[in-house]
């Protein structure tokens, strides 16, 4: 890589500073206007679409639990948790948006519902409203589907959407959610070597070493708003003047 020094600080204050000054509504996009207050404000739609983001855009993935309360008539976590597996299947079905996994899901969406009301009163906000952010992370990758990319996005978000402050969050080993955009956008920057996950993580470790996380927000916003995949809109691109605009 050929990034000195100098360069790598001046790409890690911009990436932080452009993810700092996006608003809550473009961290959780959806492709309804309608949902995003809602799930940017219900605990448990925010905690159940975290526990899906995987291998679907995020418009759709912030969209269902919006979808799952038009269809139920509610989004009620004491009601869903009688819900059977075979009845959840044929929810997301029904569905006009499902996730990827979509197998997958009614197990997620089951054991999350069993976290909120059995250990959390029913409040989905009590995942994190006095608990580490360790506990956070544990228990977000104690459900079916959920890795540690997913659970550390989590926290970061839950921290940003909610207005939390984990004093215990161990941000030296907070890493990015490595994704089409982040690992396209490293790459690009010229910060990471490869369009691999690891590679992506090992840039974003060396890019902010005391927080790698903390670039995480900046790199999504900049591959879904400017860098993309095809005709990225470098001449409006806020890191422009500092990329290594390695396109493929």
């Amino acid at each position: 890589m050929n990034n000195t020094d100098a360069n790598l600080h001046s790409i890690k204050e911009k990436l932080i500073s452009f993810g700092d000054a996006a608003p809550v509504a473009e961290l959780l996009p959806t492709v309804l206007p309608q949902a995003a207050p809602f799930v940017s404000s219900d605990p448990y739609a925010f905690s159940i679409a975290t526990c899906l983001d995987r291998g679907t855009k995020a418009e759709i993935i912030w969209t269902i639990p919006y979808d799952m309360k038009n269809e139920l008539g509610h989004l009620d976590p004491q009601k869903i948790h009688g819900m059977s597996l075979e009845e959840l299947t044929a929810l997301f079905a029904r569905l006009p948006r499902r996730p990827r996994y979509v197998n997958d899901a009614p197990r997620t969406v089951s054991e999350l519902t069993r976290i909120v009301v059995e250990e959390c009163g029913g409040n989905a906000a009590n995942i994190w409203q006095g608990r580490s952010a360790a506990s956070v992370k544990r228990t977000f990758m104690s459900i079916h589907g959920v890795g540690p990319g997913i659970a550390s996005m989590g926290v970061l978000l839950i921290e940003k959407t909610f207005g939390v402050r984990f004093a215990d969050l161990d941000r030296p080993h907070m890493d990015i959610k490595p994704d089409v955009h982040t690992v396209r956008v490293l790459y690009r920057l010229g910060v990471s070597d490869a369009t691999t996950t690891e590679a992506a993580i090992q840039a974003a470790r060396r890019l902010s070493p005391e927080f790698p996380g903390a670039v995480d927000g900046g790199l999504w916003e900049l591959g879904r708003r400017f860098c993309f995949a095809s005709n990225p809109n470098c001449a409006g691109c806020p890191m422009n003047d500092a990329c290594g605009k390695r396109i493929q």
